[in-house]
């Protein structure tokens, strides 16, 4: 298969809430398997819709408050996974659609840090 994607992902795990905005008023929490500045693939303790509207906050490392993105889930794995501690989950590919330019700057930031490492 051809990879679509535009930016590269890193294979970063950073911690993720995420709600629904709106609805099924669904509000989760996980963790991203891959991120880059145009969407990341999240381990979702709760299954959202294909092309439901999110609400993300990420917690960046750099960044000293959670940073803020809204998203639009374009798929949704096939097969669940089991998290570190055995619960099922739920793997997301998500486009980030609109980031805070200051949050954005810290997202790359960390990125570049981590690409280099």
């Amino acid at each position: 298969m051809q990879e679509r994607r535009q930016i590269q992902r890193l294979d970063i795990s950073l911690f993720v809430k995420f709600s629904t905005r709106v609805g099924q008023g669904i509000k989760s929490e996980g963790f991203t398997e891959d991120v880059s500045l145009g969407g990341a693939r999240l381990l979702s303790l709760k299954r959202p819709s294909l092309n439901a509207n999110l609400d993300l906050s990420i917690d960046v490392p750099n960044n000293p408050d959670m940073t803020l993105a809204e998203a639009s889930v374009r798929w949704i794995g096939s097969e669940n996974k089991k998290d570190d501690i055995g619960r099922e989950v739920f793997p997301v590919g998500v486009e980030f659609t609109f980031i805070d330019q200051q949050d954005k700057v810290y997202l790359e930031e960390y990125l570049a840090l981590q690409k280099k490492s």
